[in-house]
């Protein structure tokens, strides 16, 4: 579709460890439009990161990536290394997962968000400063003369958070991929960021693909949800239909399992077993052994993605046989 920012089809990514082939993404495939923002959601090893990764391009040498992945009509698996890096932080943007990781701790804050834009932009030194002291105006700090002049470790965590969507968003990026953008982060913290990242999404008409294991925040921020298991697409829905009527047995068991504010409940819901080891994968449906509605059926062949007429899927031998 010519709306779509970006599509993903049949996207398999194998780790080899071990002289050994560990297929840790498995026939993913989905879409994001302009302005769109799309949750990608799922228990920590069900391959949500390691998707990012293959998108972005930046996993190590031990690992394969298949399929395609248009940006702007052009498959970016088939861009050479350096037409990568004008598409890496310029087009597409990263917000990692731990932002006092992903910053280097032996250069000072506005080093690090003046080289973006003197790699991408051009700009010369002066020019770079001013940018840098205006992207942590938009993203609320409120010193960031002071800022620009501190290393990462004397920065708190929110604040570091807010100088890596600082960074991700100083090339005006019309894909911004954010991973786990709140986490270790407190809730009021939390709201201020996804607040933000919204705000800017709304400012520069980008498309957002946000990667956590929150389902609150899906629900408030997202228009539509990508389930993931195992590096499979269990369902796929719009916000609405995913929280109001959902299909799959693991989606159902993620949605009971967020406390509910006085439901009175002693004990909290829970899916017994976890996330299955690469090298030890289940035969047929991946979750068959944590799944309490699964057939004879589901331990021995792997259920197809199933599309409903309206737009929503399913990986679900239980939806095939209705």
């Amino acid at each position: 579709m010519e709306n779509n920012l970006l599509e993903i089809k049949k996207l398999k990514t194998t780790f080899k460890k071990d002289k050994k082939n560990l297929v840790a993404i498995e026939d993913v495939t989905f879409e994001i439009a302009k302005g769109e923002t799309v949750g990608l959601v799922g228990e920590s090893g069900s391959g949500k990161s390691v998707t990012s990764m293959s998108i972005m391009r930046l996993l190590d040498y031990n690992a394969s990536v298949e399929g395609e992945i248009f940006f702007e009509g052009k498959d970016i698996l088939k861009l050479s290394k350096n037409d990568m890096k004008e598409v890496r932080g310029k087009k597409i943007a990263t917000i990692f997962q731990d932002p006092m990781s992903s910053l280097n701790p032996v250069l000072k804050i506005g080093d690090q968000l003046m080289e973006c834009t003197m790699i991408h932009m051009g700009y010369g030194k002066n020019e770079a400063y001013d940018h840098a002291l205006k992207m942590l105006k938009l993203v609320g700090i409120s010193s960031p003369e002071n800022t620009l002049t501190r290393y990462p470790h004397q920065l708190s965590g929110g604040m570091c958070q807010r100088v890596m969507i600082a960074m991700a968003m100083s090339c005006n990026p019309q894909l911004l991929i954010a991973d786990e953008p709140t986490t270790a982060l407190d809730v009021t913290i939390q709201a201020q960021i996804m607040d933000l990242l919204l705000e800017l999404k709304e400012k520069q008409k980008m498309g957002i693909l946000l990667i956590t294991h929150d389902l609150g925040v899906i629900a408030e921020t997202c228009e539509k949800v990508i389930v993931m298991y195992a590096g499979r697409i269990m369902e796929k829905a719009s916000v609405e239909e995913l929280f109001n009527n959902p299909q799959h047995p693991y989606t159902k068991g993620l949605i009971a399992s967020v406390p509910k504010l006085g439901s009175g409940a002693t004990t909290l819901p829970y899916i017994e077993g976890k996330v299955p080891e690469l090298s030890n994968m289940p035969k047929g449906c991946k979750f068959s052994p944590r799944c309490k509605e699964a057939i004879e059926k589901c331990f021995s062949q792997e259920p197809q993605l199933i599309k409903f007429n309206n737009g929503r899927e399913c990986r679900c031998h239980l939806i095939q046989g209705e």
